[in-house]
C-alpha cells in the first residue's frame, strides 16, 4: 500500500488530513507537524511527501526519504525553492497549486492598476487633490500579459472586462479566446512594449526570466504606461526599475512581490508616489485554502488509483 505524509498547517489542518483518511481507500496516510525534525523522522518508507514548507526542503531531507519517494506536493504555486540539483535530476514527480490562485491574484492585479490610474495610492499617501494628476480610464487602454498561465487568463479576463485590447506573452501555444487579441512569444515582447498602456508580470520564475524586466526593457515601454507585478521579485531588476521610474518614465508601478523581499524601509521605491508595493498578500483568500485542498484531495485520490496527476511540474523548466 502506498503511503502519503501530509505535513500539518494551518493550510492543511488535521480536520482536512482526517477526512482524507476517512474518505479515500487504498492509501495509508501519515502526517506530521511542519519542523524539519518532524518531517525526517516521518519520511521512512514514504511514498509522497505534501505540504512541506519551501524554507525546510533541503537535499539532506531528500537523502531521508531514501529510494522510496516517488512524489511531492506544493500546495502553493512557488516552487523555485524546491528545484535543487537532487530533486531536478530525480524521477520524483513534482505538483503544484498553480492554476488555483487565479481567482485572487487576478483581482489583486488589477486592484494594484486601479489604485494607480484612479489615485488612490497618492490619496492614502497624503497627496492634495490638486497636486494629483488626472486620472485615466482602462477603456481603450491597451494591456499586456506576461505569461498567460491560470493566473494570466485570468488577468487577461478582467482587462478586457475593463474595455481593454489584451496582447499575451508565453512560451507555449495557446488557444485563442475572446478576451486576448493576440498572443506573441517571449521573443517578440519587445516589439509590443512600446505600444500597450499597461504590462502585467504574471510569468514563473525560471533561469530564463531572472531579471527579464530589466532598465532597457523598461525604457522600451510607454512614459506613461504602467507596470504591475504579482508574480516573483527576482523576475525584476530592481536597481534599474528604481532608476527608470526616478527619471520620470512610467506612470505607475504597483508590486506585490519585489528583490529583496521584503524591500528595505529606506529603499527608494518606497519614497515615490507613483509606485505601491503590497507586502506579497496576492494569494491569500476566503476560497484559496479550499482549492488547493481540493487539488490535494484529488490528487492523493488518483495517486491511490495510478491516475495521472493534476498540475505536474517540468522540473527542468521550473513551471
Amino acid at each position: 500500500m502506498k503511503r502519503v505524509l501530509i505535513v500539518e498547517s494551518s493550510a492543511l489542518p488535521k480536520i482536512f488530513i482526517d477526512e482524507i483518511r476517512n474518505n479515500i481507500t487504498g492509501i495509508e496516510i501519515v502526517s506530521c507537524f511542519d519542523n524539519k525534525e518532524s518531517i525526517i523522522n516521518s519520511l521512512n518508507n514514504i511514498n509522497g511527501l505534501i505540504g512541506c514548507p519551501r524554507p525546510l526542503f533541503s537535499k539532506d531531507l531528500l537523502e531521508s526519504a531514501g529510494d522510496s519517494l516517488e512524489w511531492i506536493h506544493v500546495p502553493g504555486a512557488g516552487i523555485e525553492e524546491f528545484l535543487i540539483e537532487k530533486f531536478v535530476n530525480s524521477d520524483i514527480v513534482l505538483t503544484n497549486g498553480k492554476i488555483i490562485q487565479g481567482p485572487e491574484v487576478s483581482d489583486h492585479a488589477l486592484a494594484l492598476l486601479l489604485s494607480l490610474t484612479r489615485n488612490i495610492g497618492l490619496v492614502t499617501k497624503g497627496v492634495a487633490y490638486k497636486d494629483m494628476p488626472r486620472p485615466i480610464e482602462l477603456r481603450g487602454k491597451k494591456a499586456l500579459v506576461v505569461g498567460v498561465g491560470g493566473i494570466g487568463h485570468l488577468i487577461a479576463e478582467k482587462a478586457a472586462a475593463f474595455g481593454m485590447t489584451v496582447f499575451g506573452v508565453d512560451e507555449n501555444l495557446i488557444p485563442m479566446t475572446s478576451y486576448i487579441n493576440k498572443i506573441v512569444s517571449p521573443e517578440e515582447i519587445d516589439i509590443l512594449l512600446p505600444e500597450v498602456d499597461v504590462v502585467f508580470n504574471a510569468t514563473p520564475v525560471t533561469q530564463k526570466t531572472i531579471k527579464m524586466f530589466d532598465k532597457k526593457m523598461f525604457l522600451n515601454m510607454k512614459k506613461t504606461s504602467y507596470f504591475i507585478n504579482i508574480s516573483r521579485g527576482k523576475i525584476v531588476d530592481t536597481d534599474g526599475l528604481l532608476e527608470v521610474v526616478s527619471s520620470g518614465h512610467l506612470s505607475g508601478v504597483g508590486l506585490d512581490v519585489t528583490d529583496p523581499e521584503p524591500l528595505p524601509e529606506n529603499h527608494g521605491l518606497h519614497k515615490l508616489n507613483n509606485v505601491i508595493i503590497t507586502p506579497h498578500i496576492a494569494g491569500p483568500s476566503d476560497f484559496n485554502r479550499q482549492r488547493s485542498q481540493e487539488v490535494v484531495y484529488n490528487n492523493i485520490k488518483r495517486y491511490s488509483t495510478s491516475q495521472p496527476l493534476i498540475n505536474v511540474i517540468n522540473k527542468r523548466l521550473g513551471y
